[in-house]
């Protein structure tokens, strides 16, 4: 992926950096944390998630009945409609599996055009759609190693689940 140049659209803070193939100048795309979003509801069934998600624990919901892993979290099994549900903590890393850069957007989420959506592979076995954030338009690609961190718009807003690159010190 060469350098892009935005025009006419509002700045953010865009390094000068050197592209590492071609040697070239270029301004770089950062895709920085603080994406607004909608208050979630907490369901009852889904209260541990969320008691884990605010001391900055992933866990990924496991059906007793059909033994399968799967995401969001709900307190029933969309497989085979078991209730029986176990939690296990997730490592939080994965990779992205599939991306695509958001460069316009409605209400809320305009102003903070560009941003990444993504869907990630969790090393736990299930995909995830989320976005990807603190990260620039050079580092992002298909395969590459995301680590789960959790964020809040606001003091007192629900941690919402973000993914970022797992740098070298970070794998596995």
């Amino acid at each position: 992926m060469g350098c892009r140049f935005r025009y006419g659209l509002p700045a953010i803070q865009q390094p000068l950096q050197l592209n590492d193939r071609t040697g070239a100048v270029c301004v770089t795309e950062h895709y920085p944390g603080g994406l607004p979003t909608p208050r979630p509801i907490v369901e009852p069934d889904t209260q541990i998630w969320w008691d884990a998600a605010e001391r900055g624990a992933l866990l990924i919901p496991r059906c007793q009945l059909c033994e399968r892993a799967f995401w969001y979290p709900r307190g029933f099994c969309p497989r085979c409609s078991g209730s029986a549900i176990e939690w296990h903590l997730a490592t939080g890393l994965g990779e992205i599996y599939s991306y695509s850069i958001v460069r316009r957007a409605a209400g809320p989420w305009n102003p903070h055009t560009p941003f990444v959506l993504a869907y990630v592979t969790l090393d736990d076995g299930v995909t995830v759609q989320a976005n990807v954030v603190n990260c620039s338009v050079d580092e992002l690609a298909i395969g590459m190693r995301v680590r789960a961190v959790f964020e809040r718009e606001q003091d007192g807003d629900l941690p919402i689940l973000r993914f970022t690159p797992a740098r070298e010190e970070l794998r596995i």
